[in-house]
């Protein structure tokens, strides 16, 4: 084996620092999942990355120059550090999904336990969406991705490290370097592609160069002197970008990428520092209480999410700040009990201490967890653990009522819609709904009424796109640049068939409430008013923000009051007052404005989400039928119209 002898090789020791680095990577995290703050959060994983490939780095390179180095003993440690706290987190998980997880939710928990059991939880989460999504608050496990990322790269790395130092004895930190160099490219690439985001986020290739940057600081640890004042600058500017990417980063900034390089290379930056001597910053970090929350990080990381999902999950409703403090000082807690009970006795081998102990231990944890999730899942999630009753709620999630399906551009541009009213009418259309998705959300209530008053009408309709012309909806799953060309046939096609009734439908507070959008609303109205049509703008409906059927089912499972489950006046006014006067304009033009607002009031004064026993929603804002049902006296006086 070549020698690779450097300063950082030949002795390691220990850095309250970068403990204290760990701190200030792992507590965004919890402000950010915990909505305390913080909103680029998430970076601190990213931080994570840096700080492992350093420390991991250098003790690879020491036994290497030492001619020690084995795999076996590098995984033995690895599973030492990693697995004891994690498999207490996912008994409980389980536990906890047992007690409380719908049939759905408990399946989908129980496939992610197997994924992370067999280290491949990022790729079980890249299939299973955003994880910026609200969704993603319904799963207990979802930060374990990021372990998988560094379970992967540590079964490559080292032997990746260890073959071309000796293949390429001179040449082998270039090779390293441009490893990284091409990882860094994948990521900027993929997170520019609207197909590629999520595997820029969620796998090894696109993320190596964050662990790859930790390596080369500890590759190149001792190669290069600089002065006090260059390490201090270097420190501060570290910090610097760690804070600005965890102020001003949020859901929308384009992730990894050339985003993810401020915290990394600001994290990179912290570390060499103080590497000899410590920097000013590194003295701030090397505050006790700071390293101690460093010793605890990866607990602490662990505990926070399960609590922060199964309690959200429980409540559904917003939880206050002082409640989400509470759930983290928890997690500090648990993490601290973790660290002292499970993880410590591990990794110093007061328990389990000779090594084929341990990889039996390992192994074990595996097969039982991999074993139970199999069973969990061909069970469906044990539907039997509830009551009909409860499982009937749960069911409301699955609307399917065959307005569902989105008009393509295609369709639209050809004249060909969705009819509502009697089956196979040769009337004239008389009435159109068109919208977003709150349109195919009404319209169940619309095609009673046309049958009722056996007349002829249609649904244009399609998720995310806002039914006003010139507009360019941005919403993923929307029209995206097609929205202009159907806007404008859809205003075109009442003018042709000389359409009397138009009702204009949308999750207005979706849209910006720019001046721009107002009077793209205002032109809309006023192209199909002078076409001859009746214009009727539905304001947007009270939205609940939460998962209505998920909140009933374990409502009902609690024995809890279903009058309570709505959201206040002032909510709901807060959340439609940048539209308000715009509203009123429209009125004066002579279109007809339509609240909905009245028909969900229920008795505690609030706007409810279910209405004797039906569920009024069947997600967190879009109306069942029996939602829709409500508002037919709001529609039908149009029907009476002369």
């Amino acid at each position: 084996m070549p020698s690779i002898e450097t300063a950082s090789t030949s002795s390691f020791k220990y850095r309250p620092d970068v403990d204290g680095l760990r701190a200030l990577a792992v507590l965004p995290v919890l402000l950010f999942h915990a909505h305390l703050g913080c909103t680029g959060g998430f970076v601190g994983v990213d931080v994570f990355f840096v700080i492992s490939g350093f420390v991991i780095s250098s003790l690879i390179l020491k036994e290497v120059a030492a001619g020690t180095f084995s795999m076996v003993n590098f995984w033995e440690r690895r599973i030492r550090r990693i697995m004891p706290a994690l498999s207490v987190v996912v008994v409980a998980v389980l536990t906890a999904g047992w007690l409380f997880d719908l049939p759905e939710d408990f399946q989908t928990l129980a496939k992610s336990v197997m994924a992370q059991a067999l280290m491949a939880a990022n790729f079980f989460f890249w299939k299973g969406g955003n994880y910026f999504d609200p969704g993603v608050e319904t799963k207990p496990l979802l930060h374990t991705w990021s372990l998988a990322v560094e379970e992967q790269f540590y079964l490559l790395f080292p032997l990746l490290l260890t073959l071309v130092i000796r293949v390429r004895p001179a040449t082998w930190r270039r090779w390293i370097l441009g490893g990284a160099v091409v990882s860094l490219i994948l990521s900027i690439v993929w997170s520019y592609s609207s197909h590629n985001q999520r595997v820029a986020f969620y796998l090894l290739p696109a993320r190596a160069w964050e662990l790859l940057i930790g390596a080369l600081l500890a590759i190149y640890s001792g190669r290069f002197s600089a002065s006090r004042p260059v390490g201090e600058t270097c420190g501060f500017a570290g910090l610097g970008l760690i804070a600005w990417s965890v102020l001003f980063y949020d859901e929308s900034t384009r992730f990894p990428g050339l985003a993810a390089l401020a915290p990394c290379l600001g994290a990179a930056m912290i570390i060499a520092s103080s590497e000899t001597r410590t920097s000013i910053v590194g003295r701030l970090l090397s505050f006790k209480p700071l390293v101690f929350i460093g010793l605890v990080s990866y607990p602490l990381y662990l505990w926070h999410w399960p609590l922060l999902v199964f309690s959200k999950y429980l409540f559904a409703y917003e939880l206050s700040a002082g409640i989400r403090i509470l759930l983290l000082l928890a997690s500090l807690l648990l993490a601290v009990l973790s660290w002292k009970f499970f993880e410590m006795p591990f990794r110093h081998r007061r328990w389990l201490g000779a090594r084929r102990q341990i990889f039996a231990f390992a192994a074990i944890v595996t097969v039982v967890f991999c074993a139970f999730s199999y069973l969990i899942d061909a069970a469906k999630g044990i539907p039997s653990r509830f009551s009909a009753r409860v499982l009937a709620y749960a069911a409301m999630g699955d609307q399917n009522d065959g307005f569902w399906d989105d008009i393509s551009a295609e369709r639209t541009l050809s004249g060909h819609f969705t009819d509502l009213g009697p089956t196979q009418s040769d009337k004239p259309v008389s009435l159109m709904v068109w919208g977003d998705s709150h349109a195919k959300a009404i319209a169940p209530a619309v095609d009673t009424l046309c049958k009722e008053f056996s007349q002829h009408g249609i649904l244009v309709a399609h998720a995310g796109t806002a039914p006003v012309l010139n507009y360019v909806s941005t919403h993923r799953v929307s029209l995206l640049e097609k929205s202009p060309a159907v806007a404008a046939s859809v205003v075109a096609l009442v003018a042709k068939q000389q359409i009397k009734n138009v009702i204009i439908v949308a999750r207005w507070d979706l849209y910006p409430a720019s001046a721009e959008f107002k009077d793209d609303l205002i032109q809309t109205v006023r192209a199909i008013m002078n076409s001859g049509a009746q214009v009727y703008v539905l304001k947007t409906v009270p939205i609940p923000g939460f998962d209505v059927p998920r909140l009933a089912a374990i409502t009902a499972l609690r024995g809890g009051d279903f009058e309570s489950m709505g959201i206040t006046k002032a909510q709901h006014q807060q959340s439609r007052a940048p539209l308000e006067q715009t509203f009123e304009q429209l009125a004066q033009m002579g279109a007809t404005v339509l609240d909905p607002a009245e028909y969900f009031l229920n008795s505690r004064g609030i706007y409810g989400a279910m209405r004797n026993d039906d569920v009024l929603y069947f997600d967190t804002d879009h109306l069942t039928e029996e939602g829709a049902a409500l508002l037919k006296p709001l529609f039908k006086p149009l029907f009476q119209a002369p």
